[in-house]
């Protein structure tokens, strides 16, 4: 196959169109995500402070100490060495199909970068008073839960993937984000349990966590809106020639 054959993965590309989709709705993002801190802030004496102080009485138990290890799941080591596993993982099953094998390798680590950077952003401008939360070793707010935002970041990707490139059915895909959920629930559950996050840290960080993973597929969906067909034409076009010069040929 020719070398125009083997660029057929990198055309039909948008890429003005996925630029200004991310930058738009990150902007959309941020400013709900600022609106939403500062009413957890607001509620910090009614919803948070109690609930603080009646996980503390429960206590610590064998619970709580398998918890702490599962709880590591949503931590950044954690989802960095698994964003790298899936994407390397999913960059050769798209490759031996045919598709864009680049995308997961350059997805995974975008997402995961600019989550990590805009929960910073809204972290720092928040600022929620962290005295009585256990999380030790950053200076800035607990708002929203990085670990419940990354894990369904990271994990929402690869289904996203796995059923725009990857061919998976409608069924499984909704299988897949049902695991999603699950595992942003239990992320938040493990972190509201041990007291590292106040209550409306996480449930904030599972709500805007599932509103990134839309701007990341919004964002996929504009730079590549034909990712099979434009693929597919340039591969007719390439083989027809090549079947009409040897038609010719004979």
């Amino acid at each position: 196959m020719s070398r125009d054959a083997s660029l057929a993965g990198f055309k039909g590309l948008h890429w003005r169109d996925g630029f200004l989709t991310a930058t738009r709705l990150l902007v959309l993002l941020a400013l709900f995500a600022l609106a939403l801190g500062f009413v957890a802030k607001a509620l910090s004496d009614v919803v948070d402070r109690p609930a603080f102080a009646a996980i503390e009485r429960s206590g610590a138990n064998e619970w709580t100490e398998i918890l702490a290890t599962l709880t590591k799941m949503g931590n950044v080591p954690q989802t960095q060495r698994l964003a790298a596993v899936l994407a390397i993982v999913m960059a050769i099953w798209f490759w031996r199909r045919g598709e864009r094998w680049w995308m997961p390798i350059v997805v995974f680590p975008a997402a995961w970068g600019v989550a990590r950077i805009f929960q910073f952003g809204v972290a720092g401008i928040v600022d929620r008073d962290r005295d009585a939360i256990a999380i030790i070793g950053t200076n800035v707010g607990a708002f929203p839960s990085g670990g419940v935002l990354r894990i369904i970041v990271v994990t929402g990707v690869a289904v996203f993937l796995a059923a725009q490139y990857g061919g998976i059915s409608k069924a499984w895909e909704k299988r897949g984000y049902v695991l999603v959920a699950i595992l942003g629930l239990a992320e938040a559950y493990f972190r509201t349990r041990l007291n590292q996050h106040w209550l409306t840290d996480v449930i904030s960080g599972f709500i805007i966590g599932w509103l990134f993973l839309g701007v990341v597929i919004a964002t996929v969906k504009a730079f590549d809106p034909r990712p099979h067909m434009e693929l597919d034409d340039e591969l007719v076009a390439e083989y027809t020639a090549l079947a009409d010069e040897g038609a010719s040929e004979g």
